[in-house]
């Protein structure tokens, strides 16, 4: 069998985040106070995401919720400046709500034709940002986002009938790009007793397009984030 190299980054990457989550929790729980210091933190990020994709007719704007789950790394320049990356292995990027398309097919189109549908596309993604802080802890950041498409892309199509929901996934893998790339800008503050956990909201918005060959559509997300470092000795601060 043949592999084919998106396979195989796409595998490379996945069992790379996988692995580098688990030594982080492993580490967490023997090094736990060493693991983070005065300039570095690590641990868990978490978001919930409201996306949509841009120039979709009568699709809902920014309609698609999603919660996405990853890790990150911080690390401290100064008192005032710092270096983030948010390494994503869960993230769902899409549009809500789009006037559903012909299924070429007669029974679909009669059960489908006049209903709407979810578009969900699955991605691992890098997420570097700059960070600049003020004295009390709320920072303003900017940088950009790499994602890369895994095999699961699909329109979710649902009818209501008297027995229930009619569903119906079409795989739309071959219609989306490969890579995004999308540029971020947020405003967040440090909370808690050591003002190590950081909480924030960020847009996300596209640079390159989702679809192929389907004119100018670009991701447009609007996340609220926790970061939350692992480990009891936070920035290497004791109780």
């Amino acid at each position: 069998m043949k592999l084919r190299p998106n396979f195989i980054f796409t595998l490379v990457l996945f069992f790379g985040v996988v692995s580098y989550s688990n030594a982080q929790v492993l580490m967490s729980l023997i090094f736990g106070d060493k693991l983070n210091t005065e300039k570095n933190a690590f641990g868990m990020h978490i978001d919930y995401s409201f996306n949509g994709i841009t120039n979709i007719e009568d699709s809902r704007a920014l309609g698609l919720g999603s919660l996405n789950l990853g890790l990150f790394f911080s690390r401290k320049f100064d008192d005032h400046w710092a270096w983030n990356m948010d390494l994503l292995g869960k993230y769902i990027r899409g549009a809500s709500e789009i006037p559903a398309y012909s299924l070429m097919d007669p029974d679909l189109d009669s059960q489908f034709s006049n209903t709407h549908f979810d578009r969900k596309i699955n991605y691992l993604s890098a997420a570097p940002t700059i960070r600049y802080m003020n004295d009390k802890g709320m920072f303003v950041e900017a940088g950009a986002q790499f994602s890369w498409r895994t095999k699961k892309a699909k329109d979710y199509f649902t009818r209501s009938v008297p027995d229930g929901d009619l569903v119906l996934e079409v795989d739309v893998k071959d219609q989306i790009n490969q890579i995004d790339v999308s540029y971020i800008v947020g405003v967040g503050t440090f909370i808690g007793k050591y003002k190590v956990d950081a909480v924030g909201i960020r847009y996300v918005g596209g640079i390159v397009n989702v679809m192929k060959n389907q004119g100018s559509n670009k991701h447009s997300q609007l996340a609220i984030y926790y970061n939350l470092p692992i480990g009891r000795g936070k920035a290497g601060l004791k109780d």
